[in-house]
């Protein structure tokens, strides 16, 4: 196995497995690697359509999603030639007492990165009466790159992290409740009605954040270029509008949004409209955003001392208390119809859970 790598200061790209395609005209190999003194590299002239290979017989695998390009190059003489046990492969029309160099080049780059930008404000506040409250507002935007074709186009690729939502608020506190002895109700009750009444403690946690971004595509993509190419329309992400239905339940999903229904090669959709042959559009990658994230859970405990320092504590937990669906994104082709939204956000509990809990403590 060879290795080629490029100098640089970024973080390889999450998931992209530390290996691209050395598909740059500009990378070429020792000398070692050559073939009757002329260096291997990628040829764009193959890249381009041109069926005839270069004169050092190199070609590439025919794919932008290939790890590796060059590979199996034969028609010169390399140092492993003269070595007694080499054995020629069994490859089709490869001449008689022809010999190369057969390993895979593995491209190991490190210009696949993510950037990372936040802003954060937070408000605590301690009141009287048993009151605590805190507050966290952050503004976040990740930019990431597409893994396949990093190395074929990196700008292509540059998107939104499909897992960062941008803007977020979680808040969360407690309250004792104001009934009971010395509190604003039922202060004068008997002490039995007390212990049932008195010192029960509520904490809420609700978070709200802005919706995940996913990429728009249109149809015809196929046609106009490579099935490993990023397919976006021409416009921008924003300019489309969800329009969140309610449940549809025969097919168990809900609408996202009104899709055309007529092809974006013929007419135009809400400012989109269909790149030309071997065109990427400029919508880009992740630049649409789908529905918002709510969610409230909720404690309320109570302690019954039992002597001294020995007491017992009841507890119960609502999870999503308010009973919300947070849904997931619906489907990015914007001239296929209708696009439905089919399931929920990750792991968020789908309804109500409730859970009740005893606790001695002493």
């Amino acid at each position: 196995m060879a290795y080629v790598g490029n100098k640089g200061t970024h973080t390889i790209n999450s998931g992209d497995g530390n290996t691209s395609n050395p598909n740059e005209a500009g990378i070429f190999l020792p000398a070692q690697y050559s073939i009757n003194g002329q260096a291997l590299h990628y040829t764009t002239k193959v890249a381009e359509g041109n069926v005839d290979p270069p004169a050092s017989g190199i070609y590439p695998d025919n794919g932008t999603n290939n790890s590796s390009l060059l590979q199996r190059y034969y028609g010169g003489t390399l140092a492993a030639c003269q070595d007694p046990n080499y054995k020629q492969p069994n490859i089709a029309g490869l001449p008689a007492g022809a010999c190369g160099w057969n390993t895979n080049i593995q491209y190991h780059g490190d210009d696949a990165d993510t950037h990372f930008n936040a802003l954060q404000i937070s408000v605590a506040k301690q009141f009287t009466k048993g009151l605590t409250f805190n507050a966290n507002y952050a503004w976040q935007r990740s930019v990431n790159f597409n893994q396949q074709y990093t190395t074929w186009l990196r700008a292509a690729g540059k998107g939104r992290d499909e897992f960062q939502r941008e803007q977020q608020i979680v808040a969360y506190g407690s309250y004792e409740l104001p009934f009971g002895r010395n509190h604003m109700f039922a202060s004068n009750v008997p002490t039995y009605l007390d212990e049932v009444i008195g010192g029960w403690q509520i904490s809420p946690i609700v978070t709200y954040a802005s919706g995940l971004p996913f990429t728009l595509s249109y149809q015809e993509c196929a046609a106009s270029i490579p099935g490993s190419a990023p397919c976006y329309p021409n416009g921008r992400g924003n300019n489309l509008k969800l329009h969140i239905g309610k449940l549809n339940t025969t097919n168990h999903n809900r609408l996202g949004f009104h899709g055309a229904t007529t092809p974006l090669t013929e007419q135009a959709f809400n400012g989109f409209t269909a790149p030309g042959l071997d065109e990427i559009g400029n919508t880009g990658r992740n630049s649409t955003f789908g529905p918002n994230f709510f969610n409230t859970d909720l404690a309320l405990q109570k302690n019954f001392p039992i002597h001294e320092s020995l007491f017992a504590q009841f507890r119960v937990d609502a999870y999503n208390a308010f009973n919300h669906m947070s849904l997931g994104n619906p489907g990015g082709s914007i001239d296929n119809g209708d696009q439905t939204i089919g399931g929920l956000f990750g792991s968020q509990f789908p309804t109500r859970q409730l859970q009740f809990s005893v606790r001695l403590q002493f």
